[in-house]
Order: structure tokens, then C-alpha cells, then sequence
């Protein structure tokens, strides 16, 4: 079994520094374009893209699985009736509280599993939209199944779940596109540096179909 690293501990301490502004937001969850926060129109039209995949409407709930500070989680509960968010990094979700919070929207300081087997079972509601927005890279599979699994039994089957974000492996040469970068992921791989500079673990397809397809749900990749 892959070993899983300790992100938590990771996270608790990558930029954590208080947050002041709106860019101390971007910054604190790497939403930002060589080092500057990422165009309005950019971030709308990612979160739109949420809103028309998992067609969000008005009367959904919408369950986040690592929400960071809150970021999207604010603009996403404009279109719900309610948002359920947890995130296991206390400072984001301290943050997420303090400059990102609407009546519509609970914030929990959890570990996901955790949060999946105490929170969700207690709902009352009907089928539920379920995120989770640029931090699979941070789970192994072992523990992707375990979420899967998890909602799968908490919802009965009634859930769709859009991941996103995925470091894909398989275009991996997209982004080490220069001989210092390709050196840079050669010496991680060489020193088994899970971290990958932060940007965690390059994802395949097939791992995710798999795991779908152990679980009897149906599955939809699109680059």
C-alpha cells in the first residue's frame, strides 16, 4: 500500500501567515498567476464551471471536502441552499470563518474521513452535490477509495462528486517543460520527496476509474 504522508502537518505550516486581504487569500491556497492573484474573470469562470458540472441549484446542498479558507466555498453558496465545507488546517479554517462566511455556510475543522463518518450520517436531506476542489493530489488512493466509499454509504448512492483540479500524470510533461524543471522532478523522485515541492502526488486516470468501477459508480474524466 502507498504510504500516505502527513499533510496536515504540511499544510498547517505552507503559508501560514494571517491573511489581511483578499490577495492573502489567493495566496494562502495558490490561487495566483506568477505570484499575484489570480483575474476575477478566471476565478468566476472556475467557479462556474462547479456550478454547471454539478448543476447546483438552489435548493442543493453542497458538501466541500477541503475548503481551504473559503475561498470558492463563498461563491458557491450564492447558488445553494446550504454549504457543508471542512478542511483539516485549523489557520484556513479560521480564516474562512472570519472573512469568508455567509448564513448559508458551515465550516468544520476536520480531517475528511473523520468529518464523513460523524457529520454525514446525521443529514437530512435529499441527494447531495459533493467537492473537492484542487487537493486530491494530497490523498492516496487507498484513502480516495475510503472517501468514495464513505459518501457512497452515507448518501446511499444518492451523491455526485466532482474532483478536480487532478495533477495528471499522464500530462505531466506539460508542466516540467524545461530541462531545470524535468531535473528538478527527477531528483524528488530519485529522494522519494512525496511532497513534490507541494504540489503532491501525479494522479492516473485508471487509479480513479478503478476505484469507480470497484465501487459500482459510474465515472466521467475530462482533461
Amino acid at each position: 500500500m502507498e504510504k500516505s504522508f502527513d499533510w496536515q502537518v504540511f499544510w498547517s505550516e505552507w503559508r501560514n501567515k494571517p491573511a489581511q486581504s483578499e490577495y492573502d487569500l489567493y495566496f494562502q491556497v495558490a490561487k495566483t498567476v506568477n505570484s499575484k492573484a489570480m483575474d476575477r474573470p478566471l476565478f468566476d469562470a472556475i467557479n462556474e464551471s462547479i456550478v454547471q458540472i454539478l448543476q447546483l441549484r438552489p435548493a442543493d446542498t453542497l458538501v466541500e471536502l477541503c475548503c481551504g479558507n473559503g475561498l470558492c466555498t463563498y461563491e458557491l453558496a450564492k447558488r445553494v441552499e446550504r454549504v457543508l465545507a471542512v478542511d483539516f488546517a485549523a489557520h484556513l479554517i479560521a480564516d474562512a470563518k472570519k472573512f469568508k462566511s455567509a448564513a448559508n455556510i458551515v465550516y468544520t475543522q476536520s480531517d475528511v474521513t473523520v468529518f464523513l463518518d460523524s457529520f454525514l450520517p446525521d443529514l437530512s436531506c435529499g441527494p447531495l452535490k459533493c467537492l473537492m476542489n484542487d487537493s486530491l493530489a494530497y490523498f492516496t488512493p487507498a484513502q480516495l477509495r475510503d472517501i468514495v466509499w464513505k459518501l457512497n454509504r452515507c448518501t446511499r448512492g444518492a451523491f455526485v462528486f466532482l474532483i478536480r483540479g487532478i495533477p495528471n500524470d499522464e500530462l505531466k510533461w506539460n508542466y516540467y517543460n524545461t530541462e531545470e524543471r524535468r531535473e528538478r522532478y527527477r531528483q524528488l523522485v530519485s529522494e522519494a520527496d512525496s511532497t513534490n515541492d507541494g504540489m503532491g502526488r501525479w494522479w492516473k486516470p485508471r487509479e480513479i476509474i478503478d476505484i469507480c468501477n470497484e465501487l459500482n459508480l459510474q465515472c466521467q474524466v475530462t482533461n
